[in-house]
Formats: C-alpha cells, sequence, structure tokens
C-alpha cells in the first residue's frame, strides 16, 4: 500500500528512502560527468600559463597566440554553445537523457583529443568551435534532468552537487597542470597537447558508461520497485515535469519567452556568468599576475577551488534546509563583489589572493538560483526553455568575458575586475525585484491548476505561496505508472 498522506511517518520514511535511493544512482554519474565537462571547456586557463617559464613550450608561444588571439579562442567556443543550448534541452527529453548526455560527452571527448594535434592558430579556433557544438546543452541538460527527480526544495543542494564539481575540476586542472608541467617533451608532446589527451579520454569512457547506466525517468527507473516508481513519480506533484508531457508545446514555448521573469532572470544570469567566466579563463592569470609562474602558479589555482567547493555545498544546503532563496543569493552575491573590490584595491598579495578565492564562489550564488527559477516554471517544455534559453542567453557573456581581460591590461586588469564588478551590483540589484516580485520560498509559485506554466509568485512571502500547491499535490491518482524494462 503506498501512503498518501504527507504528513504521516510512513510517507516520510519512504520518501527519504527513495530520495537516498535516487541519489546513489544519479548523483555519482552527474556529478563525475560535470567534473570531466569542465576539466574540458576551462582547460585553456591552465593550458595558457602552463610550461611558461620553459622557453617555446607553452600553447602561447608555439601555436602564436599573441595580442588578443588567446581571448578570441575562448569566445568562438561560445557561439556555437549558445545557439545549439535550448535545441539540446527539447532533444534531451525526445531521445532520453542517458543517450543524450552520453552523446554529448563522447562528442566532447574526441574533439578534446583532437585539439592535441594542432599546430596552429587556425585549427585552434576550429577545433573551439567544435567543442562548443558538442558540449552545448550539457549543463542547462543535467539541470532539467534533476527536475524530474527532485522536488523544488531538494533541487538546490543537488544542483550544488552538481556544481561544485566545477571547484573540483579547478583543482583537479591545477593538479593536473603542476603535474604535468614536468613531462612537457615526454613522447615528443608538450605539456599543453598532455593535458588535452588526459583529460579527453576520461570523457569517452564515462560517456559509454552513463549511455548504458544512467537512469532516465522515475517511472523507468530499474532500481525502483514497481511501488516505489509509482510513488516517486506521484510524490513530484502536477507542476514537475513528467515522463508522460509532451515534447513540444508551441504556445507554452511562446508563452514562457513572453512573460517577465523570463528576461529578468536570464539578465542576472548573464551577469553572474560573466563572473564564472572570469575565473574559469583568467583565475590562472590573476594569480600569475601576482608575481607567481610556471608550476607555482598552477598549484596556487588549488585552493581558491577548495574553497569554492565548501562555499558552493554549504550555502545550497542551507537554502534547501530553510526553503528560502534570495538571501542566500544575495549573500552569495555580496562575498563576490568584495572579491572582485580586493583584487582592484588592494595591493599586497594575500589581499588579493583572498579575493581569487571569492570570485571562485560565484556558482554560491547561481546554484540557488537556478533552483530559484526551476520553480516559476510549470511542465517540461517550460522547464526545457526556463533552464536552455536562460542559460543559453546568460552563456552569451562567454564570448563578452575573454575581452573584458586583454594582456594590454596587464598585471592588474581593472577593466575586467570592475566591470564584473558591475555585473555583481546589477545581480544584487535584479535579485532584490524578484525577491519583491516572487517572495522568498523554494517551492512552486502558484497552485498546480492556474493553468499557466509561467508561475506567479506576486502574492508569496516565504512558505505562503505553496498552501495550494502543496493541497494538490497530496491528492495522489489511483492510476498505475506503466514500466518498460
Amino acid at each position: 500500500m503506498i501512503p498518501t498522506d504527507p504528513n504521516s511517518e510512513e510517507y516520510k520514511a519512504m520518501e527519504r528512502r527513495i530520495v537516498r535511493k535516487q541519489g546513489e544512482a544519479i548523483m555519482p554519474l552527474v556529478c563525475l560527468s560535470y567534473l570531466i565537462n569542465y576539466l574540458d571547456r576551462t582547460n585553456l586557463g591552465n593550458v595558457r600559463t602552463l610550461n611558461s617559464d620553459k622557453p617555446g613550450q607553452s600553447l602561447l608561444q608555439v601555436l602564436k597566440l599573441s595580442g588578443n588571439r588567446y581571448n578570441i579562442v575562448v569566445a568562438v567556443f561560445f557561439v556555437p554553445y549558445v545557439l545549439f543550448e535550448f535545441p539540446s534541452n527539447i532533444a534531451l527529453k525526445y531521445f532520453s537523457p542517458s543517450k543524450w548526455i552520453a552523446r554529448i560527452m563522447v562528442s566532447w571527448g574526441i574533439v578534446t583529443l583532437c585539439t592535441a594535434s594542432v599546430t596552429s592558430y587556425t585549427g585552434l579556433i576550429i577545433c573551439r568551435v567544435f567543442l562548443g557544438v558538442a558540449e552545448a546543452g550539457f549543463f542547462p541538460g543535467i539541470m532539467m534532468y534533476l527536475c524530474f527527480w527532485y522536488k523544488p526544495n531538494e533541487r538546490a543542494t543537488r544542483m550544488s552537487f552538481f556544481s561544485a564539481s566545477i571547484a573540483v575540476a579547478g583543482a583537479c586542472g591545477g593538479l593536473i597542470a603542476y603535474g604535468v608541467s614536468f613531462i612537457s617533451g615526454k613522447g615528443h608532446l608538450y605539456g599543453w597537447q598532455w593535458i588535452f589527451i588526459l583529460e579527453g579520454i576520461p570523457a569517452l569512457i564515462i560517456g559509454v558508461v552513463i549511455f548504458f547506466y544512467l537512469p532516465d525517468f522515475p517511472e523507468t527507473a530499474k532500481f525502483l520497485t514497481a511501488e516505489e516508481r509509482e510513488f516517486a513519480a506521484r510524490r513530484m506533484g502536477d507542476n514537475a515535469p513528467k515522463m508522460t508531457d509532451a515534447h513540444w508545446d508551441t504556445k507554452v514555448a511562446i508563452d514562457t519567452v513572453k512573460s517577465w521573469q523570463f528576461w529578468s532572470f536570464a539578465l542576472q544570469y548573464f551577469a553572474m556568468t560573466n563572473s564564472l567566466n572570469a575565473f574559469a579563463y583568467f583565475g590562472p592569470t590573476l594569480i600569475t599576475a601576482m608575481g607567481f609562474k610556471g608550476a607555482q602558479a598552477q598549484a596556487l589555482t588549488i585552493a581558491p577551488n577548495v574553497f569554492a567547493f565548501f562555499a558552493i555545498i554549504g550555502n545550497s544546503w542551507h537554502s534547501d534546509r530553510t526553503k528560502e532563496r534570495p538571501l542566500h543569493i544575495i549573500g552569495a552575491l555580496t562575498m563576490v563583489a568584495v572579491g572582485y573590490i580586493l583584487l582592484a584595491t588592494v595591493k599586497g598579495i594575500p589581499g588579493r589572493y583572498i579575493g581569487v578565492l571569492f570570485i571562485a564562489s560565484t556558482n554560491a550564488a547561481v546554484i540557488p538560483f537556478v533552483a530559484y527559477r526551476t520553480a516559476t516554471v510549470t511542465g517540461s517544455v517550460a522547464t526545457a526553455i526556463a533552464t536552455g534559453s536562460v542559460i543559453a542567453i546568460a552563456n552569451s557573456a562567454g564570448i563578452v568575458a575573454p575581452f573584458l581581460f586583454p594582456s594590454s591590461n596587464s598585471p592588474r586588469y581593472l577593466m575586467g575586475l570592475y566591470t564584473c564588478l558591475g555585473f555583481i551590483i546589477l545581480s544584487i540589484i535584479n535579485q532584490l525585484f524578484l525577491w519583491y516580485m516572487l517572495g522568498s520560498s523554494s517551492e512552486y509559485k502558484t497552485s498546480p491548476n492556474s493553468g499557466s506554466n509561467e508561475l506567479d509568485g506576486a502574492s508569496s512571502t516565504g512558505g505562503e505561496d505553496v498552501k495550494d500547491r502543496e493541497k494538490g499535490s497530496q491528492e495522489f491518482s489511483s492510476s498505475t505508472v506503466v514500466v518498460s524494462h
């Protein structure tokens, strides 16, 4: 007998068991895949400074990346990446998450391996374009995928585990680059070529694993019993995206894009993404600008990523725990703003290095923000657009951010630092507006029977905006979930 009263001990015990089993089946693969993804996407940051103390062996010297060429190499990745992100989210629902995410991983693994063989600036540009096509849709796809499995007040913590993989990737990237710096020239390969090889092979392997082992939807999860599958699907309520939702609905898509929420969230995410890219691609450069070089500079990129790991998980976990979003987002953004101020105004190395620690933690604000966004839409199509399109618009910042840190601005890079600070302040202002309009609760913002896919939370304060929704989600239907093995 499946429990139906959310207040009963039987219901709570079954929900805890299912959430635990979901986490064990899903999160290790999701986190590992994103760790590899971020290693491959941002390895240019480490590669740029790798073996800079050895004449004729660095990427910049071998491929003649003088002037703004490195910045262009970073920027071109984001053009196809942005264009293909939203279509990729629709394809994920159509082909199933396991197959589509596996396709993405195998594709970028092949391109990363090919990058190790480039011999010219043009060849590197071509590889970066193809890498953007290959990786497009991975991040928003995972965010949408988690919405099939977890309720709104469970998402930030799970998204933080996923996103904290960025920090682990940054630390691992620094460790890998540190080790590789000593084998440059071995096997007739430069250090930067070894990095592309060592970080491309795991993507191929994990991509195959995901194809066979990543569960697609609660309704078809083989690690759950038939009773657990039914409960797992029903506990999500009426607003959550489901396996049985239509793959596409033009009216829902248009209504979602026309809403003020869409553009307000997109604006803020764009602003925050500039800060994400600033550290991802120029963190090692900012550390090098303090006077550190070679292996020492690579080693110093590890601590900021470790700090970010705990900041991301801690802030996201507490946001879920308290079922509150805006204060957690604003608090994290304030810390990042202090980081940019320290980097721009302090001359001493300790103060500037603390600034690097703080800006490395931008995702501590981003993850509660994305979770907040997913609770403002209902259904698969609207969720796909709310994640795919908004993240695509935000990632267009990747085309802008590289040019905020031209080599001509070294060693302080004040233009980039103050511009990113301005974007963070804009994010705080917009978040205050969203707080006023949507309230602070982590839950869905309206009754599931309101007929709107872009939810209205203007009257919400704290948890009051979810009473209707909670009532609706508790009423389980008597239909059974058909499971295909």
